[in-house]
């Protein structure tokens, strides 16, 4: 098989171009082309530049990111067969496959094709532990060949630990990566100067988990989290995206984050202590924050009172599990230019309706220029017999906030909340350039002031832009003839979801479903028929049966092929 090696990438003879828009060279050409052939998707500058693509589940911390996506296994196949066409193809197709590795394997079978000692025969040390400019050994040819695809590796997918390191003792440790760019380390305290070796000044993308692997090493022996983030600082001062894992409570509430100069991106599951807050306001170019944050009954006291800090450039905050220390925190915080905000807010002892109001109260008065905010939460304590409140009365901080494009609230545990019809016109005339509203709850079980189901019609004829609309607001079907000629002008709207009150006022139900199935067919012509954009979960089994119903008509007239005005009922 050809090895290529590392070479002047203009070919001889050729002069570059001093044109301003001067013709690429095919080399050039060929780079391009096979970049997108990369076989994983994760990619530092995806992160930086397209937040919103990063899956994010609930149930899960942060460990997963960058590490748990399959390659694309046709790409890797496309990449190896590129690569055996001929010599000029080669070097630009084993670039883009030996870019991101999936573990420390491929290195290590190359190193035990080559059929000879990787040993100094002078000093004994592993050649491939050594830099490149080290002297050359004999079997200098097959030393460039293996430096050659060493140097190729920009990431490693798999975390590297204990056990990974362990499988390079016997040939002297862990190989030399030279250009190295992202990696994840589970840290333990029989490796930890084997892991801060494999740092290097290129690294940009830097996972550190602190959870030991087993239960077994002792408390005293785990690698304390302040010495080693300083370690890495040191050897990596170029990290901008940083993710950094300890569950563990930590033994100082005033653990220091140490100053790295050019971070961007900010990924931490941890406990929160007053020192977190303050050293996170260092980062003068922090654009992205996604916490995950606990908090001992120790430091709940000094989380009450903090001082005020500014997250000068953070436009996107992510932070799961928000109980009522870390809400106080949060609102001990200015972002003046946040622009993207996920909550899950998990109360621990209270209401959730008075925590997220507070909530809206802080968002509105300390992040101007947000637009758009997604907040699941639960409820620790239940209405109970009380009448469910008004969910405008959790929103009225934000229905002054005019800027916002993007609004989903998800209420889990069947938490039940009324929306009449004046308070669904009052969001049509506080959030002119939606785009998603989402407003996922319990219907209310109360009947009365039940809104009629124009009354959505009329929201979103008042937002031209809106895409989804989710609405639990138990809307009244009755008086078929007065509602099902409604139109209003064509709407882009492509998914929703409402919720239905199932006394329909006729004995057969059926025809109002289909009705109103007619009625979004004919103002929604590029409506979407899915159901499935809240869980029964969170808005009860009859609710959504209800509308799966509905969206069942509209597919069999969608593919009818028709958009009748007045169906046959």
């Amino acid at each position: 098989m050809f090895f290529p090696f590392l070479s002047d990438p203009i070919m001889p003879g050729i002069s570059s171009s001093t044109s301003a828009y001067r013709a690429l060279q095919v080399e050039e050409v060929l780079s391009t082309i096979f970049r997108h052939l990369s076989p994983y998707v994760w990619d530092r500058q995806v992160v930086l530049t397209f937040p919103d693509r990063l899956d994010i589940d609930p149930t899960k911390d942060f460990t997963h990111l960058g590490v748990d996506a399959s390659p694309c296994s046709a790409n890797q196949r496309t990449l190896v067969q590129c690569s055996r066409v001929s010599r000029l193809f080669a070097p630009h197709a084993l670039k883009v496959l030996w870019r991101t590795l999936p573990d420390l394997k491929p290195l290590q079978y190359l190193l035990e094709a080559m059929k000879f000692s990787y040993a100094d025969p002078e000093t004994g040390i592993p050649i491939h532990t050594l830099p490149a400019t080290t002297i050359n050994p004999s079997h200098a040819r097959e030393w460039r060949r293996y430096r050659w695809y060493a140097a190729c590796v920009i990431g490693v997918r798999a975390v590297i630990d204990y056990n990974t390191l362990e499988e390079w003792s016997d040939k002297g440790g862990p190989p030399l990566l030279p250009r190295l760019q992202s990696a994840r380390f589970r840290l333990d305290p029989r490796s930890i100067n084997r892991t801060l070796r494999l740092l290097a000044p290129s690294i940009r993308d830097l996972t550190l988990n602190f959870d030991p692997v087993s239960s077994h090493i002792l408390e005293g022996s785990r690698p304390s989290a302040e010495v080693v983030l300083k370690a890495a600082a040191d050897r990596a001062p170029e990290v901008e995206v940083l993710n950094v894992i300890f569950r563990a409570p930590p033994k100082d509430p005033s653990t220091v984050l140490p100053r790295f100069p050019r971070l961007r991106v900010l990924i931490i599951t941890g406990w929160m202590t007053p020192s977190l807050h303050q050293d996170i306001e260092a980062y003068d170019d922090l654009e992205l924050l996604y916490v995950k944050l606990y908090w001992t009954r120790r430091a709940e006291a000094s989380l009450q009172n903090l001082q005020i800090r500014r997250f000068h450039r953070v436009k996107t905050l992510v932070a799961l599990t928000l109980s009522e220390p870390i809400i106080s925190a949060l609102q001990a915080t200015d972002f003046p230019l946040l622009e993207t905000a996920r909550l899950e807010v998990w109360p621990h002892s209270s209401d959730a309706t008075e925590g997220l109001t507070h909530i809206m109260e802080y968002l509105h008065t300390r992040a101007p220029k947000m637009r758009s905010l997604v907040i699941n939460t639960r409820s620790a304590a239940k209405h109970g017999d009380r009448p469910p409140p008004r969910l405008v009365t959790v929103l009225a901080p934000l229905l002054a906030h005019s800027a916002l494009d993007t609004l989903a609230l998800t209420l889990e545990d069947n938490y039940t909340f009324a929306i009449p019809c004046e308070d669904i016109l009052s969001f049509a005339s506080a959030w002119p350039n939606l785009v998603t509203l989402t407003l996922a709850h319990a219907p209310t079980r109360n009947t009365e002031a039940l809104p009629p189901i124009v009354s959505f019609l009329a929201l979103a004829n008042a937002c031209p832009r809106l895409e989804t609309l989710v609405l639990c607001a138990r809307f009244d079907c009755t008086a078929r003839d007065s509602w099902r000629e409604a139109i209003i002008p064509p709407h882009g709207l492509r998914e929703l979801f409402l919720g239905l009150d199932a006394e329909t006022g006729s004995y057969r139900p059926d025809k109002t479903w289909r009705a109103l199935a007619a009625m979004l067919d004919r103002c929604f012509p590029r409506l979407n028929a899915k159901y499935d954009l809240v869980r029964p979960a969170v808005v009860g089994v009859q609710t959504a049966e209800l509308w799966q119903t509905v969206m069942q008509h509209l597919r069999e007239i969608q593919a009818g092929g028709r958009r009748s005005l007045s169906p046959e009922l």
